[in-house]
């Protein structure tokens, strides 16, 4: 080949180089510049969108194998930002809700503003203050000024009507709470019916970002049974979600909100799940799979057995009926609330729980938006602070046996009248007794001894003991509680008071500010039951696999303090409280028979702690057996009497499964009690208890 011919080879072959790469930057310029818009919507169009597949709740299950909280599949209507198309959120939000609208259905809007114009604030100081802050308006804004600030901010033109516009701005302030992302869905209705279903699939080509999908929610079987115990769950809060996002969970989340949902949360709450799907820009799924399972919660098995908590829960509250019925004005009949506890005397679990009034845990929400007066929301068996009045008065018998300043025939005469004060003299609610022991005052409920033992041995001393057995201290129950107070200098003085010689002998007899739970009532006797050795009261007997039928961890017994005490100071309490209960005459028309004809003894100690000028509480602590004791109880009746009359009815149906009131043809209650005891054998003799002797209350007043 010539030289010239491979010149013109050359030559050619650059400009085809030169013709295609000039094509190519062309192309490129196409695809980057002229059609990029294109490309780049073609791109953003095509996600793989991460979604939590939720793991299923723990149970709660009684003692007894009986389901009180478990979850149940429902249809969820979520919506993901990955399929959104922008600019179309609010049609799409809007044509979803009037599907839900036509269905009567309901979906989650917290906007704390009315859905009416004018519009005004509706929720409490905190979600104002929240709305606010998210649309960095100033605190003085009004919900007129938040709900232009909504619209402008999400672009909610007017053309959608006042009504929907609301409806719209609603959802959005829900979806920013919430943070609404790519990797956060938002939950916008819950437990929707299949033909919302339908419809919604229907047309799903108009309501992309719109998905339904299958889950459980929280479903309370129990009810009205122990709800204030139990609990609730709900959607988390911000300042959860900042305690808890290190944890997995989301603002989408719910969490436990109080009670054993709360306590137990880590252990019910189970292991979320990821499902990825991917969908190309036309919104056909590429690939939906589970990328990481769902692990369900372990669940809690709760110490309380399901007949023995109904069967308590009746006696409180027929007991109150009865009151009610009788409408005795000297005698209780204003009573309006009340608790009761029961615990196992030789481990410390909690074997009912009873509260007054009650409520069916479905109707929870009603119930916050229209609070009723007493509370039936509100624990009182762990919540509620009470003076303990004359049944404090068993602590202050044991701390004068212990401190050695009496034993158990030390006497002390009451004349009726304490005179060891020139200038405060207070009485006896028994009037003259003469000379009694420890016993005897236990048995009449003496003020005039119990005020003496308390000026012998001090505050200091007896605060000390009163602590030993719970008063003032954490009880360290698995949902919580108030730790109630004691009566001293101190306490006293930061509530504004002073302190005089004559708060200490008050204090002695359970007055003053003094203050208990129910609970604090059944741990003092739990801890006099057992000669000194206070259990901590618990709640959950185990954990157990989901479905209840493995054991994974059980709750073993702990002793929270040990009095170093001879255990005979104990008996000795003990035979003043037998007393107390041999002594008690039961009132006319209660259709009661006395403790006295129990198969074992019952050792009680009463109390009519005074609240006002003329309104007093009624509270009671003991156990049964006396001589082998099983149960514990402490109740608090609120402006009620005759705490006393519920005792018999706990101990029948708790050994004799023996329960039944006697009412009239309208329901009322006429007798709160009809039934005999049965299998009774005959009761051991216990000793000198004169039964003709009677004290018809066994409380203090004052």
């Amino acid at each position: 080949m010539s030289k010239l011919s491979r010149q013109i080879r050359n030559l050619v072959f650059v400009l085809v180089v030169v013709i295609l790469s000039f094509a190519c930057t062309i192309e490129l310029l196409q695809i980057q510049i002229v059609d990029g818009e294109y490309y780049k919507d073609q791109t953003a169009n095509t996600y793989t969108a991460n979604q939590t597949v939720q793991a299923a709740r723990g149970q709660i299950f009684t003692k007894d194998g009986k389901v009180v909280n478990t979850n149940r599949l429902v249809y969820k209507i979520i919506v993901q930002k990955a399929f959104f198309k922008s600019g179309t959120e609010n049609d799409v939000i809007a044509k979803t809700l009037k599907i839900l609208q036509n269905n009567d259905q309901k979906w989650i809007d917290t906007l704390p503003v009315s859905k009416t114009t004018p519009y005004k604030f509706t929720g409490d100081d905190d979600e104002i203050d929240t709305l606010r802050s998210k649309l960095e308006l100033g605190v003085y804004a009004t919900a007129e000024n938040c709900m232009n600030a909504l619209y402008e901010k999400f672009e909610i033109s007017d053309s959608y009507g006042q009504e929907m516009r609301r409806y719209i701005a609603g959802v959005r302030y829900e979806m920013l709470i919430r943070d609404f992302s790519y990797q956060n869905r938002y939950t916008l209705a819950e437990d929707v019916s299949v033909q919302t279903v339908i419809e919604l699939k229907e047309q799903s080509f108009m309501l992309g970002g719109i998905d339904i999908i299958e889950e459980a929610i929280r479903q309370y079987d129990g009810k009205d049974f122990i709800p204030q115990v139990v609990g609730r769950i709900g959607a988390i809060s911000a300042d959860e979600y900042a305690e808890l996002s290190d944890k997995g969970y989301s603002l989408n989340d719910t969490t436990g909100k109080w009670g054993i949902e709360s306590a137990m949360e880590s252990t019910l709450r189970g292991q979320n799940g990821i499902r990825s799907i991917t969908r190309d820009s036309s919104g056909m799924v590429v690939s939906d799979e589970i990328t990481k399972a769902a692990t369900a919660g372990n669940s809690v098995r709760l110490t309380i057995e399901s007949d023995f908590q109904n069967d308590v829960q009746a006696i409180l509250e027929n007991h109150i009926k009865w009151l009610h019925y009788n409408n005795d004005p000297t005698r209780g009949n204003k009573v309006d609330a009340g608790g009761v506890v029961v615990l196992d005397a030789k481990t410390g679990a909690v074997l009912a729980m009873a509260n007054y009034p009650n409520y069916d845990i479905n109707n929870y929400i009603d119930l916050i938006n229209n609070p009723k007066d007493p509370n039936p929301t509100y624990n009182r068996c762990i919540y509620g602070l009470y003076r303990p009045g004359s049944a404090f008065k068993t602590i202050t018998a044991t701390a004068a046996l212990v401190s050695g300043i009496a034993n158990e025939n030390t006497e002390v005469y009451c004349g009726g009248i304490y005179t060891y004060y020139d200038d405060y003299q207070p009485g006896c609610i028994m009037g003259f007794v003469g000379d009694v022991t420890v016993r005897t005052a236990l048995r009449y409920s003496c003020n005039i001894y119990f005020y003496d033992m308390a000026r012998q041995m001090g505050i200091d001393y007896l605060a000390k003991v009163a602590g030993w057995f719970g008063v003032g201290q954490d009880l360290n129950l698995e949902i919580g509680g108030a730790t109630g107070n004691m009566s001293t200098p101190e306490y006293i003085e930061s509530l504004g008071g002073t302190w005089t010689p004559g708060s200490t002998i008050q204090a002695g007899i359970g007055q003053l500010e003094t203050t208990v739970t129910p609970l604090n009532l059944a741990v003092i006797a739990l801890t006099l039951a057992n000669d000194g050795t206070r259990y901590q009261p618990y709640l959950v007997d185990s954990v157990t696999s989901y479905d209840g039928t493995k054991t994974i961890k059980k709750t073993e017994p702990t002793v929270a303090y040990k009095i170093d005490a001879d255990k005979h100071i104990f008996q000795v309490v003990r035979e003043g409280m037998i007393m107390v209960a041999d002594d008690v005459q039961w009132p006319m028309g209660s259709g009661i028979t006395q403790l006295a004809d129990l198969p074992y003894g019952v050792a009680i100690k009463t109390g009519t702690p005074q609240v006002t000028a003329d309104t007093f509480n009624s509270t009671i602590l003991g156990y049964y057996p006396a001589e082998d004791p099983q149960i514990c109880f402490g109740i608090v009746l609120e402006k009620g009497e005759f705490s006393r009359l519920m005792v018999r009815n706990i101990i029948e149906s708790y050994f004799y499964n023996n329960y039944k009131p006697v009412t009239n043809e309208k329901g009322d209650i006429i007798l709160p009690w009809g039934g005999q005891s049965t299998n009774t054998p005959g009761r051991p003799a216990r000793g000198e208890a004169d039964k003709n002797n009677s004290d018809t209350s066994g409380s203090t007043t004052n």
